[in-house]
């Protein structure tokens, strides 16, 4: 019987990596994070390389290094975890009892306008690659976090993000389209010929904020043979503060589920409130997440979905699906 895979497509825990080994601390990985993907029963964590917006552009490319080479100072020292590149390296590390990685680029800055820096990320071992965060590139313009966007940010990609996204599909890169604004989006799905994905975005029909995804959006990444994850920031499950619980979080899948089909839903937590740039304050309102860890959405979010859906329809929501994706584009 193969091991089941339950994979959060989205984790900011980079930065955490290479702040505390700076400070010192080895095993970052072991100790800080294993004990809660133990508890939540996750074994497939996509790690994200996140730039912080005072390091854009001039730190952005070293950063986006830094970040990777800590990770793999930790896995010398963390044997739980292993560097994937493909859906077979990642079978066979949760059989093997450890925790899978995958890398992405959550936002093209690390590559300003320099096509070639895509293959060295590549050889580094990133598989995915997020084409903006909320903020304009030389790729394309992020979605606003605001609700009317300024009419200097709603372009499509430019020239070179054609060319960046091209490469991608080329080198067998999956293509992320989570904080890229709609008409972004829209160029996306029109010039992708392959699965992309929304690794963490909710439904906008249910929370208004641009980063969740509208109808067409949700349809049209659903004809490509998508996925969008479950995101757990709360202002992104329900406007009202009060109302931002689990079960609201419930209510984005379940809708996800009913009107484009359970192969098009996953996980894509997103939870930050552990990184040390929240809480020195330099990014996000601090702990606005629906959960405190992944321990705890293990207890309450996904132990909810193996009761609210048939086992192999859980399966497919908590990790089939994202892999289904990994295994068309990046192969083997």
């Amino acid at each position: 019987m193969k091991t089941k895979i339950v994979l959060d497509a989205h984790f900011d825990m980079l930065l955490d990596v290479l702040a505390l080994r700076r400070r010192g601390e080895h095993a970052v990985l072991e100790r800080r994070f294993l004990p809660g993907f133990r508890s939540a029963g996750i074994n497939a964590v996509v790690c994200s390389v996140f730039i912080l917006d005072e390091l854009v552009p001039e730190g952005a490319l070293r950063n986006a290094l830094d970040q990777i080479s800590a990770l793999y100072a930790d896995l010398e020292e963390s044997a739980s975890f292993r560097l994937c590149r493909s859906v077979r390296e990642c079978r066979a590390a949760a059989d093997d009892g450890r925790v899978a990685l995958f890398l992405s680029l959550e936002g093209a800055e690390p590559l300003g306008r320099d096509i070639l820096l895509l293959r060295v990320f590549y050889e580094l071992g990133v598989r995915l690659l997020g084409l903006a965060w909320s903020r304009r590139n030389y790729v394309c313009d992020g979605v606003s976090f605001e609700a009317e966007a300024p009419a200097s940010s709603q372009g499509s990609l430019t020239d070179f993000g054609r060319e960046l996204v091209a490469e991608a599909c080329r080198l067998g890169m999956v293509i992320d389209v989570s904080h890229l604004n709609d008409a972004g989006f829209r160029e996306v799905a029109h010039i992708v010929k392959v699965p992309f994905i929304a690794s963490h975005s909710n439904c906008r029909a249910l929370s208004s904020s641009p980063r969740n995804l509208a109808d067409w959006q949700l349809e049209s990444l659903a004809a490509a043979g998508g996925v969008t994850g479950m995101n757990a920031y709360g202002p992104f499950a329900a406007e009202e503060r009060s109302a931002r619980t689990p079960e609201a979080l419930l209510a984005h899948l379940d809708y996800v589920v009913r009107r484009y089909g359970v192969e098009h839903a996953g996980l894509g937590l997103d939870l930050c409130a552990c990184l040390l740039a929240i809480n020195a304050g330099y990014i996000g309102e601090g702990n606005t997440d629906l959960f405190k860890d992944h321990a705890d959405a293990g207890e309450r979010f996904i132990k909810a979905v193996r009761e609210r859906y048939k086992e192999d329809e859980a399966d497919a929501i908590l990790g089939e699906n994202f892999l289904r994706i990994f295994e068309i584009v990046m192969g083997g």
